[in-house]
């Protein structure tokens, strides 16, 4: 009687485990690893339980499916979070001034992110529809949050009534390809470091963007 007690204790002890965070994190450090290199399509729960060490139901006590899998991935990189502080910015300093804040903290999120955001890239563009409705997702809340802040702008006079939504559009186009260039390695070295890659992109993205703001009015 006390074997068999001792054993239910050890088998509760393992399924505490299976079900805990830190497995969860397994999973997640697991499925981002696999997504990377094989494909988020090409990538089987079973694989993501092997590669984690843990069974198939320890992977869907936490998660309903694969798509549920990348949509975690998306929340634990920050990508969600930082879009909703990017909301909350006000219009206290010049608008060239915060778009260039802006665009650094973009710039740096999405290369401490590099691996994942070729991922999400890569698949969206072969038509996986989880990496499409991930990017969407992602593309449309920063340009919502960003035509919030181009708003206020507007209302303080520093920008075309008609301005905001389109200004979004093109910055975060901007933003884009000249980050996807650095995927590809173009202009910027593959060997270079991260903050070298960053300050690249940031001065780069600066000097574009000019372009795009109104000359101020002559005084």
């Amino acid at each position: 009687m006390k074997a068999n007690t001792t054993a239910s204790k050890k088998t509760d002890g393992a399924r505490q485990t299976r079900r805990g965070p830190h497995t969860r994190k397994q999973i997640l450090d697991a499925s981002l690893h696999l997504f990377s290199r094989r494909g988020f399509a090409r990538t089987t729960v079973r694989d993501i339980a092997h590669e984690a060490g843990i069974t198939d139901a320890a992977i869907y006590y936490h998660f309903q499916s694969k798509r549920e899998v990348l949509e975690a991935l998306v929340e634990e990189r920050g990508f969600v979070a930082g879009l909703q502080q990017l909301e909350r910015v006000s219009a206290d300093f010049p608008l060239r001034e915060t778009l260039l804040w802006m665009t650094r903290g973009a710039i740096n999120i999405m290369d401490e992110n590099r691996d994942f955001l070729r991922l999400i890239i890569m698949e969206g563009l072969g038509g996986d529809e989880s990496a499409l409705e991930q990017y969407r997702r992602l593309v449309d809340l920063w340009e919502s949050a960003l035509t919030t802040v181009l708003q206020r702008y507007t209302d303080k006079g520093e920008l075309p009534g008609n301005g905001p939504q389109v200004m979004a559009r093109q910055i975060i186009y901007l933003i884009l390809m000249a980050f996807q260039d650095t995927l590809m390695g173009r202009h910027v070295s593959p060997k270079a470091a991260p903050e070298e890659r960053r300050q690249a992109l940031a001065a780069f993205v600066g000097d574009a963007m000019a372009h795009l703001l109104p000359v101020p009015a002559a005084s």
